[in-house]
């Protein structure tokens, strides 16, 4: 089972395991990320817009929940992909429009 990952109009497509964070997704796709507080969830530098494929997104952390992100956005160093389907991300960091 593996989930397809877009990554903005830059990055491509990328097959991921369940599991996987959305930040390692991201690196794995060599899509530009934020990570100043190195994955613990504090510094919010690696949140990205779910475009597509919410569903596919296991549910926010309390630390997320804390962060106050607008509905459409998490923070990619917690959260996890589960399931199997397509999942299209986007940041401003890579152009373009969501």
């Amino acid at each position: 089972m593996t989930i397809r990952i877009r990554f903005g109009q830059d990055f491509g497509e990328h097959e991921v395991p369940p599991g996987t964070t959305l930040l390692a997704a991201a690196t794995r796709a060599k899509a530009p990320l934020g990570n100043a507080c190195r994955a613990q969830g504090i510094c919010q530098a690696c949140a990205v817009q779910v475009v597509t494929g919410v569903e596919l997104l296991e549910p926010a952390t309390k630390l997320e929940q804390r962060m106050q992100l607008e509905p459409t956005w998490r923070m990619a160093c917690q959260t996890r992909v589960r399931g199997q389907g397509q999942l299209e991300l986007w940041t401003p960091n890579w152009g373009g429009e969501p």
